[in-house]
């Protein structure tokens, strides 16, 4: 991707060689968001004295985790101002997690609460089968919202690029009919890029930034627009996200 790399929703944890992965990313010059999954996961990494230039560390407390991990809301709580970047966070209704659907709201409103007394956030939003309630814990946060992986319908989609919101796209849902859709509706200057990894294919075992040239190449065949002119237009999303 010529000389510009982004992953704004990614897993370094979950690698075995998480520091590997961590060192390449350095060295690649890829402005990424590496997001967490629990309150005291971040607390433990942040503890590392995190000092890298192109990646960021997320705040995180996975919908999937909520119920469970709920007490780690203090914990939440006590980071919330060491960080920009908040991620992954938000609401998962799918069938096996429904019986959590109330803790989950709970959860995510609490985090949304505390984002919405701090405009310069950025914050990474996981909703599935979860959109409408999303979007209404939402509203009236005034910071950066970037949809990841985004998997609903038209409807809400709409009304998230009316608020200004973006979407992390992935290379798995170049690959999927229902995932051209979504991104055919979305213009480019609310896209951004991510791996998602290690969940995506390819990049199960191994982190390689190689994923971002097969969107830029779909972006280019599918929106009919020139490389440079995409290259540019992510560039500038990127500086409207990270800029405050």
């Amino acid at each position: 991707m010529a000389d510009f790399y982004m992953d704004m929703h990614m897993h370094f944890d979950l690698y075995k060689n998480k520091y590997e992965v961590l060192k390449y990313i350095e060295e690649n010059k890829s402005y990424t968001i590496a997001v967490t999954n629990l309150p005291d996961l971040y607390k433990r990494y942040y503890a590392e004295n995190w000092n890298y230039k192109y990646i960021r560390l997320a705040l995180g407390f996975h919908p999937e985790l909520a119920a469970e991990y709920n007490t780690q809301i203090r914990i939440f709580q006590d980071f919330f101002q060491t960080t920009r970047y908040i991620g992954e966070i938000g609401l998962d209704y799918s069938a096996k997690n429904i019986g959590t659907k109330v803790k989950q709201r709970e959860v995510f409103k609490q985090i949304i609460d505390l984002c919405k007394v701090d405009k310069n956030k950025v914050i990474s939003v996981h909703t599935r089968k979860a959109e409408i309630d999303c979007l209404e814990i939402l509203e009236g946060f005034a910071g950066k919202v970037m949809f990841h992986w985004y998997t609903g319908n038209i409807r809400e989609l709409k009304i998230a690029l009316s608020r200004g919101y973006f979407f992390s796209i992935n290379h798995q849902m170049i690959k999927s009919q229902n995932g051209k859709n979504i991104i055919k509706m979305i213009p480019l200057d609310r896209v951004v890029i991510e791996s998602d990894a290690p969940f995506t294919d390819g990049l199960h075992t191994t982190y390689n930034i190689s994923f971002i040239n097969d969107i830029i190449e779909y972006l280019h065949i599918s929106k009919e627009l020139d490389k440079q002119l995409i290259y540019a237009r992510l560039k500038e999303n990127f500086r409207k996200i990270f800029v405050v």
